[in-house]
């Protein structure tokens, strides 16, 4: 579900994707779960490209604490890369390591399939995901299955594609759903494609959004002002401001909404137009 901010000033060009849902920074309902917790993924237009950052919380099930050094993005390819929200995978207590890990499926997908934004790979991306997950359920007794997460309508995970091609920026969002059954019910939906013309939040970006539309004095810093709706133009914002500015956010929302449980540590990629990926520093 996309939607549009209807609030006053900068937020109003801010188009973010509700894709984390409500969160939680309790243990995982079941001890197989590792949910990935918080997420705050910004991906900013400009002049040469497309910006994309990310914090880098993930929650550990098995110790029931949070690490802050977990690489969000991934690359796809030279003009393409993914980001993974709300619960990416199951560890598996007895084994000590995760048994299914959406950002190694979809990865390992990509690297069999070379991207394309047609149906046929979301198709075989859609299939290989629901066969993974199939597989580990067939694999495990139901008492053992993560209970289903009704607060966010069943939501599983998110997969946020974002992609470069003649000059402009995209971004492909596909959802995936589990409801605990005696047979499971999954369901993957997308992908949802979308031009990126203004500034993108994916995951808490409600909150976000909450926090700056109440405390108006936290969005006067010159590095966010230029992201108003009346100011932002992707033609004349260059990738070291659109840097600067995702990671003022995050770093804001880390201190001013403890609550999104989001790390002020961060990772940015660039996907230029001409020379490609590339991390940023």
């Amino acid at each position: 579900m996309i939607i549009r901010a209807n609030v006053a000033g900068w937020l109003a060009a801010i188009t973010f994707a509700l894709v984390f849902g409500v969160g939680s920074t309790t243990r995982a309902q079941s001890v197989a779960s590792q949910p990935l917790t918080g997420t705050l993924v910004v991906a900013v237009p400009a002049m040469n490209g497309l910006v994309v950052c990310s914090d880098k919380r993930l929650f550990n099930a098995e110790a029931g604490t949070y690490t802050d050094n977990n690489v969000k993005i991934r690359k796809v390819d030279n003009n393409t890369l993914f980001v993974a929200t709300n619960t990416i995978g199951f560890y598996d207590q007895k084994a000590r390591k995760m048994a299914f890990d959406a950002f190694a499926v979809t990865s390992g997908y990509a690297a069999q399939n070379n991207f394309s934004p047609e149906t046929k790979f979301w198709e075989g991306l859609k299939k290989e995901i629901s066969g993974q997950l199939r597989s580990y359920f067939a694999a495990r007794p139901y008492a053992e299955w993560p209970a289903s997460d009704r607060r966010n309508a069943n939501l599983l995970f998110n997969l946020i594609f974002y992609t470069v091609r003649d000059h402009r920026a995209w971004s492909h969002s596909i959802k995936v759903y589990y409801e605990k059954a005696r047979t499971p019910v999954i369901q993957v939906s997308g992908p949802i494609t979308e031009e990126v013309k203004t500034t993108k939040l994916s995951g808490k970006g409600r909150e976000v959004m909450t926090y700056l539309a109440r405390n108006p004095a936290a969005g006067t810093d010159p590095a966010i002002q230029k992201f108003d709706e009346s100011r932002f133009d992707a033609e004349t914002t260059s990738e070291n401001e659109a840097v600067e500015f995702a990671k003022k956010l995050i770093r804001l929302s880390s201190t001013g909404v403890p609550k999104a449980n989001v790390s002020s540590a961060s990772d940015c990629a660039m996907l230029d137009h001409t020379a490609g990926f590339r991390w940023k520093t």
